[in-house]
């Protein structure tokens, strides 16, 4: 595949010692990636100097930028009935895409559409997740506007049931999106969460494309390490690129491994084991070269 490829700074959360960002992207860049992708945490603490500092280090490094990671909580939803909260969640969003800017970042992914780790508050599901629907279509619509000013695509990442209930296929997400009406909202897709919920991953991938909202592709195994092609794997990797190729999709495919246990993730996203060892560094820079080689290859 001629597609850029990524990963996402989080692969290096729990390493012993611990990296700092600027020793992320250097680990990142040795690992031969064309992307990186940032989270809020590496860049929404700074000032508006320390952004600018990180922003032309990563471009130094010849490296492009994506950013994942919305930050909604409950008091600012925008899926959210409550006014206030609803509100709330616009105006975050649209300061995280301004953030965006002064990161050079084009894409902008995460769940704007909800809350993550989140079930459904009553039993008539159908009816929470219509009204959910509603009220996320009438805020991103909003946010969408100012995305367009900024020149900042917003993703809506799918995940699968276990960590979201609005939207949990690719055909679900198109849905919202065609609500929206905006070129500058499409989805952004992974390998992970659909190996879970699609029949066929690269009929997903096909449909959003062909919709005209595949923004980007999250790359993962079903157990979330990376594609080395080193053996057979639950995931048909051969058949995912040859769609890809096929169907002219340019956008980055970025990597978002979690193998270290002692990451802060690791028990939000269900990481009970230890796969990699968090004193080999080396061994992570070169699990992340050889998973760019393989998709490269494909």
């Amino acid at each position: 595949m001629k597609n850029n490829i990524g990963l996402q700074t989080a692969y290096w959360n729990g390493t012993t010692p611990k990296l700092d960002i600027y020793q992320v992207i250097d680990a990142t860049k040795k690992a031969n990636m064309d992307t990186i992708e940032l989270k809020a945490s590496d860049f929404v603490p700074l000032t508006t100097e320390e952004r600018s500092k990180l922003s032309k280090y990563i471009k130094d490094a010849g490296l492009s930028v994506t950013i994942n990671g919305t930050g909604l909580r409950p008091e600012r939803d925008v899926s959210s009935s409550d006014k206030e909260s609803h509100e709330a969640g616009i105006k975050h969003l649209c300061y995280m895409l301004d953030l965006c800017v002064e990161m050079d970042a084009k894409l902008f992914s995460g769940i704007p559409y909800g809350l993550w780790n989140t079930r459904p508050d009553g039993d008539d599901i159908a009816e929470i997740k219509k009204v959910r629907i509603k009220n996320a279509v009438k805020g991103l619509k909003e946010v969408a506007k100012h995305a367009q000013e900024v020149g900042v695509t917003m993703c809506l990442e799918i995940v699968n049931r276990f960590e979201q209930y609005t939207a949990n296929t690719a055909e679900e997400g198109i849905a919202i999106c065609e609500a929206i009406d905006n070129d500058y909202c499409k989805l952004l897709l992974d390998t992970f969460h659909m190996n879970i919920e699609e029949d066929y991953i690269p009929d997903a991938i096909r449909n959003a494309q062909e919709k005209g909202y595949l923004g980007y592709i999250h790359i993962g195994e079903s157990n979330r390490k990376i594609p080395t092609g080193e053996k057979k794997t639950n995931i048909d990797w051969k058949a995912i690129a040859n769609t890809i190729n096929k169907i002219g999709f340019e956008g980055p495919l970025v990597m978002e491994p979690f193998v270290l246990a002692k990451s802060a993730s690791a028990k939000s996203i269900s990481l009970w084991r230890i796969i990699k060892d968090s004193e080999d560094i080396d061994g992570l820079v070169a699990d992340a070269a050889a998973g760019v080689k393989y998709l490269k290859s494909l």
